[in-house]
């Protein structure tokens, strides 16, 4: 059975590796979802705008067939008068005709100023529709940057990904815990010697503890100024026979 401090100083050189990888990826990922949010948005402001449009394209054509009804009215009201047999049926029908004609006006009124709003509305759409297709071509570019950079790492991500999931229920869980919660801090949690100092701060490591590090393989020792976890010099991490098995 493999020494606990191989298999962390294994689980540290794979998590080189995968951060190595997404490094590669940079910020990419994060742009692609904010051009997503930001596609989203414009989407959003253009089914509004195309929503008000229609709306109010309906209310013209409903007005516009309700100013026809009144005219029809007006007329058969207008015929009206000449066929009354007093001044009351006389005046009734002429107060209608002008009631009539003040819906009428207000309508010819709410059309007009309906006109310049459906205007308004179709320069509003057309330029919210140019911005969407900008934004929809700039998420489609940095979508295919994207997928060419995570394309040429995906199959090392897989591996090291597999080969991770195959180190850690090894580990003891105390020990993969405080591994995490140094990762937290370093990115290198488990570091080797390197000229009797910590490869990882480059601080001296006393020489007693070096003694201790190299006979007694099974005890954990820690930098005493970072806190990284050491493993001895002349142990070697080879991922590639790792990973053969």
């Amino acid at each position: 059975m493999a020494l606990q401090i191989t298999l962390l100083a294994q689980l540290a050189a794979i998590d080189a590796q995968l951060d190595e990888l997404h490094d590669d990826l940079g910020d990419l990922p994060q742009i692609v979802k904010k051009h997503e949010l930001i596609v989203r948005d414009k989407t959003l402001a253009v089914e509004t705008t195309a929503g008000a449009l229609r709306e109010i394209e309906h209310i013209v054509g409903t007005s516009n067939v309700t100013t026809q009804e009144i005219s029809d009215k007006e007329a058969r009201l207008a015929q009206q008068q000449f066929q009354v047999k007093n001044n009351r049926e006389f005046d009734a029908i002429t107060k209608e005709i002008e009631h009539l004609k003040e819906q009428r006006a207000k309508l010819d009124e709410d059309v007009r100023t309906s006109a310049v709003r459906i205007e308004n509305l179709k320069t509003t759409l057309e330029q919210q529709q140019a911005e969407l297709a900008e934004a929809k071509e700039v998420l489609a570019d940095k979508e295919r940057e994207l997928e060419h950079v995570s394309g040429e790492s995906n199959e090392e991500l897989r591996k090291f990904i597999d080969l991770r999931k195959s180190i850690v229920p090894k580990i003891d869980g105390t020990l993969e815990t405080e591994y995490e919660r140094i990762r937290t801090f370093h990115r290198e949690a488990v570091v080797p010697l390197r000229k009797n100092s910590c490869s990882g701060c480059f601080s001296a490591v006393p020489s007693q503890r070096i003694m201790e590090m190299k006979y007694n393989r099974e005890k954990l020792f820690t930098c005493e100024s970072c806190g990284r976890i050491l493993y001895p010099e002349d142990m070697t991490v080879d991922l590639e026979a790792l990973a053969q098995g």
